[in-house]
């Protein structure tokens, strides 16, 4: 592991488009937030404290909430890029994503990207989070980094996890996009409504909530109330979403599937609805498209294992 320096920073972009970056390239969706690697052990048992286990299995995957919401937006067919931070640990995780054809606007910070490890035995499971270098994102100013490279012709922006000072950024400089944000589990940091918090909440077009969250929020005095044409989705696992427009409440119903790991079934989701809005389906249509990318990703391991095409999202939200 090399030491952290915190002013000693590389940037790196995606080198298969180094000879057409060019101002006015437009995307449909560029996401802004994490990169992460997830790891992944099934053990026999969850030991109690000074105790100790087995591990059966352990298995290693990229992840990260902005990254596997790119991701699987990618492969559903719409034109993505990634705003993010990244580690010198991650070449590999950077390569794959190029790979893929996503646009990457990163900034390589020497240290670890954050690492997530998931312990599972019969559904049951415990978690760590090593923060590593993505949390610098949160100090990261896009235009200032990127420069005229940014485009700014973009569909729509995805904003996951709760790096304020950066989204403040994001929602005054991407005002004709439509703006999706999901704070993710950094709500739980919260213990009162950051100002910038409420700032961005506003600012966004189409709010995505899971119920744990929003019941966080709201016992920390969070009150939902929408802007005219404002958006609020809140995803309920198995149960399936949640769409709350003015005074209109809307259920959803997931798609029933087996599964096998739920990680990674929210960003899905993010992706499948925002694909949805950006092919015209209307709001309710386009909840329905993203519990059916969701459902493919419970079936396997891993938040960028089981990938959709859009035909196979179709084909589910069909029976939705």
């Amino acid at each position: 592991m090399l030491p952290p320096m915190e002013k000693t920073i590389f940037i790196v972009f995606n080198s298969a488009y180094s000879n057409i970056n060019v101002v006015g390239m437009g995307l449909d969706l560029l996401v802004f937030g994490d990169t992460a690697i997830d790891n992944f052990y099934v053990v026999d048992r969850l030991p109690e404290l000074n105790e100790a286990a087995d591990v059966i299995k352990g298995r290693r995957y990229y992840g990260g909430m902005g990254a596997n919401t790119a991701v699987v937006a990618n492969n559903l067919g719409l034109k993505v890029g990634l705003v993010s931070v990244i580690g010198t640990d991650a070449d590999d995780y950077r390569n794959y994503m190029t790979g893929q054809g996503i646009k990457l606007y990163l900034k390589g910070i020497f240290g670890d990207t954050t690492k997530s490890m998931f312990f599972k035995t019969n559904g049951d499971q415990v978690s760590f989070f090593y923060k590593g270098v993505t949390e610098q994102l949160d100090d990261l100013d896009p235009d200032e980094e990127f420069g005229r490279r940014l485009t700014k012709d973009v569909k729509a922006v995805y904003m996951a996890r709760t790096y304020l000072n950066m989204q403040k950024h994001v929602v005054k400089t991407f005002k004709d996009s439509l703006k999706v944000y999901n704070p993710g589990y950094g709500t739980f940091k919260f213990d009162r409504i950051p100002k910038t918090f409420r700032t961005v909440m506003n600012a966004s077009d189409v709010v995505v909530l899971n119920h744990h969250e929003l019941n966080h929020l709201r016992k920390i005095g969070y009150k939902m109330k929408l802007k005219p044409r404002q958006v609020f989705i809140v995803t309920r696992g198995r149960e399936g979403a949640s769409v709350y427009v003015k005074n209109t409440k809307v259920d959803v119903k997931a798609h029933k599937t087996d599964v096998v790991d739920a990680s990674g079934a929210g960003d899905a989701f993010n992706a499948g609805f925002i694909t949805g809005k950006l092919r015209g389906l209307d709001l309710y249509e386009s909840v329905k498209v993203g519990n059916a990318a969701a459902s493919f990703i419970v079936e396997g391991w891993g938040c960028q294992t089981n990938l959709p095409s859009w035909e196979q999202a179709v084909e589910r939200y069909k029976r939705i």
